[in-house]
């Protein structure tokens, strides 16, 4: 009687059962494949680290010794930084259009205090197996402006001094104080003469310093100001990236004007440019 009632209950249910057999056996089989498959790993972004407060560049200027320089826009940064596959950007502007001025040597930048934050970086397993390790340990990021009273905090702050003949050694970074005397460093910029991107020598020994039309204008017509190597250093954190600064203004953005007197030599700021950086030699180096 029990085994007619099994067998009646077997021929009923049959179906239902071999699709639950079905279903442990595909779920096993998956198992297996997740267990043996290829396990690659991504560089991803960790847990901060370090948190600060820099000087934070929007626009850098050099003008020619005995000579002027000139630049004008609303001006962006666009910051990033990377590790493997794993890019971090921010962005920093200026209020509105602004005209900033150097000459005889001088540097200057406009600059905004911003709070920044460096995260470690980490590798993370995949299934698929692709390998894209870390490039660097940490990765920064720009977490927008500290308010000062009430408001974001711009400061023109003068990187070289007047008279300054070469850019090759222009300072890095810069330190400068907030209207209550609190003094803040910059982030680390390059923003100087490189001898390994000279663009154009201008000898001009021999016309007359009186004569106004033996001056040179050399005029930048270009979105972009200046691409460069940055750095950030936290607490001993570093992590290493690259900024773009740049203008929507569509007229003449850079125009340096050089003098009689002089050999310059000029390259590209920072090793980049578009900018430029100069370097001046007395006429008998010519």
């Amino acid at each position: 009687m029990l085994k007619q009632l099994a067998g009646a209950i077997l021929r009923i249910h049959k179906p239902l059962i071999m699709a639950i057999l079905v279903i442990i056996i595909v779920s096993m089989l998956i198992s297996i494949n997740y267990v043996f498959a290829d396990v690659g790993y991504v560089c991803w972004k960790g847990p901060m680290v370090a948190e600060g407060m820099l000087w934070t560049p929007i626009a850098l200027l050099n003008s020619p010794y005995n000579g002027y320089a000139s630049a004008q826009g609303a001006y962006t940064a666009t910051y990033i930084f990377s590790s493997g596959p794993l890019i971090l950007t921010s962005q920093v502007s200026s209020q509105s259009f602004m005209i900033i001025y150097a000459n005889n040597g001088s540097a200057v930048g406009l600059f905004r205090l911003d709070k920044w934050a460096i995260y470690s970086t980490k590798m993370v397993p995949v299934i698929g197996g692709w390998y894209e390790p870390c490039a660097q340990p940490y990765v920064a990021q720009d977490l927008g402006p500290v308010l000062v009273d009430n408001a974001q905090y711009f400061a023109e702050i003068a990187i070289l001094p007047p008279g300054t003949i070469s850019d090759e050694n222009e300072p890095h970074q810069i330190f400068a104080t907030i209207t209550n005397k609190t003094g803040y460093y910059s982030v680390i910029f390059n923003n100087g003469f490189s001898n390994s991107s000279i663009i154009d020598i201008r000898y001009m020994c021999d016309a007359p310093s009186q004569i106004s039309h033996y001056t040179v204008n050399y005029y930048i017509k270009s979105p972009i100001l200046l691409i460069t190597n940055i750095t950030i250093s936290i607490n001993g954190y570093v992590s290493n990236g690259l900024v773009m600064i740049w203008t929507s203004y569509t007229k003449i953005v850079l125009n340096y004007t050089l003098l009689p007197g002089y050999v310059y030599v000029i390259s590209r700021a920072g090793g980049q440019g578009p900018a430029y950086a100069f370097e001046a030699k007395p006429c008998q180096d010519k």
